[in-house]
Order: C-alpha cells, then sequence, then structure tokens
C-alpha cells in the first residue's frame, strides 16, 4: 500500500469547498514572464482557493489559474521550476482532480549539435535518468502519448517542430563532462529536470500527456552556449504552438 496518497490531500484541500472540474491541464515549466505570456493569450485567470500542494498563493503571486477553450476548462499551473518530485506531485494530484490531459510546456538543453538552441521541440522520448522518474517505472524509457503526439502533428503549428529523446537531470550543476556523455550514450538529445518524471508519472496515473518547449541553451563539444539573451519572440511563438494544440485537442473532445 501506499501510505501518502494524493487523494487524501485533494478530500480535506475541497472537503468544504467545491472542487473544480478539469480535464485538460498545462503546466509550465518556465519562468514568471515566459509563463506569463502563455497565460496572457489564453486570458487566464487565477483560481482563488488552493487548487494544488505548495502552490496556494501565498501572497506574492498566483500559481494556478483558469482558462477556457470553447467553454472547456483548462488549468494553468505556474511555478513548476525544480524538477522531478514536484512534477510528479502535480500530475498525482491533478490526476485526482480529474485531469485526463496534460501539457508540459517547457525549455531544454541541447547535447546535440543536430539540435541548435532556438529549435522548437517535442519530447517523443523521456530517458530515465532520474531518481524521481524510477519510482514510478521500472523501463529505460517512457514515451509520449500517442494520441497527443499525433494531434499536435495534425495541428499544423506555424512553426516547425523536432522531435526529440529528453533525458532528466537531477542536479543541475552536477551536468559534467562525464555525465553528458553518459546521457548521449543512452541516445538523449536534450536535458531538462521534468520531462522524464513527466510521462512517467503521468503514466503511471492513466493520464496522456506530452511535452513541448525550445531549446535555450546547448552543450556541445564541451563548450555551452547559454540561455540569455533569447529573443522574446521564441516564447511568443511557443506559447502559439502550446494554444494550437490545446485548441487541437478540446475539438476532438466535441
Amino acid at each position: 500500500m501506499r501510505y501518502i496518497e494524493p487523494i487524501r490531500f485533494i478530500r480535506r484541500r475541497f472537503a468544504d469547498k467545491i472542487k473544480p472540474e478539469l480535464q485538460l491541464a498545462v503546466v509550465c515549466f518556465r519562468d514568471v514572464r515566459s509563463s506569463a505570456i502563455l497565460i496572457n493569450k489564453l486570458h487566464a485567470t487565477p483560481m482563488q482557493q488552493p487548487i494544488l500542494s505548495g502552490m496556494d498563493n501565498p501572497g506574492d503571486r498566483s500559481y494556478v489559474y483558469e482558462s477556457k477553450i470553447n467553454n472547456i476548462p483548462i488549468a494553468v499551473i505556474s511555478g513548476c521550476f525544480w524538477g522531478g518530485p514536484q512534477t510528479a506531485m502535480v500530475v498525482e494530484e491533478l490526476a485526482c482532480l480529474g485531469v485526463k490531459y496534460i501539457i508540459g510546456f517547457g525549455l531544454a538543453g541541447s547535447i546535440s549539435s543536430d539540435i541548435p538552441k532556438c529549435t522548437h521541440i517535442v519530447a517523443s522520448k523521456g530517458l530515465v535518468t532520474d531518481g524521481t522518474s524510477r519510482a514510478y517505472t521500472k523501463v529505460v524509457s517512457v514515451d509520449a502519448d500517442d494520441k497527443l503526439l499525433g494531434i499536435l502533428q495534425s495541428s499544423r503549428p506555424n512553426y516547425e517542430i523536432i522531435p526529440v529523446n529528453i533525458a532528466t537531470v537531477d542536479a543541475i550543476y552536477q551536468e559534467t563532462d562525464i555525465a553528458v556523455q553518459e546521457w548521449t550514450n543512452l541516445g538523449a538529445q536534450a536535458i531538462n529536470m521534468e520531462t522524464t518524471p513527466l510521462y512517467a508519472a503521468s503514466t503511471f496515473c492513466g493520464v496522456k500527456s506530452l511535452w513541448l518547449g525550445y531549446i535555450s541553451d546547448c552543450l556541445v563539444d564541451n563548450r555551452w552556449d547559454d540561455w540569455w539573451g533569447l529573443p522574446e519572440s521564441l516564447d511568443e511563438q511557443s506559447a502559439d504552438i502550446t494554444i494550437s494544440l490545446l485548441e487541437s485537442i478540446v475539438s476532438k473532445q466535441r
């Protein structure tokens, strides 16, 4: 048995409140500015009650927003910065709230010369290279949901989107030459802190998920091309791709 189950927290949190009806959620694995671009484009507004653990609007900002596309409510989760444990908690609690589809809105660092900075990408596969994912699966990799990947491809976005294999890291300050070579040997083309836990926890919970984003920095041939100075248009484009996907998902549900 599991001793700490998310459904217990959800039941207590909404014992005397109305639990939101949600089927679709976007989880922003980005900073406040980048997340705000998507939130504003969706005309999303803050939810006025605590929804998720650790994201209860302590006064400085809101974390959980709600938007609608064709009257279908969509949760937008901002501030999911710090990798696997937080990602898995969010997925499990969203599943308890009835969410069936989760879209990740993130960034990744390329470790392949074939995937340059500023490339729009979709994670076709997450490699199990982190501790959190191993709590959810025994396989070496977890795939994007085929249905959502097909919807993305058929939604005809205005920008080319490259499928990549992403490895997940637990410690960003320990991305050594040896570690990068190990990820490359496993078939990784890019790295971040959340894609594989998103896919692994979603599979465990019976939720369909897909991670989208762009390459923010590159670490190739022992040289790091960092993320400072990226054009804001990238975030605008990435938000447009994500919204196009959401609209296509909603249209398929009608």
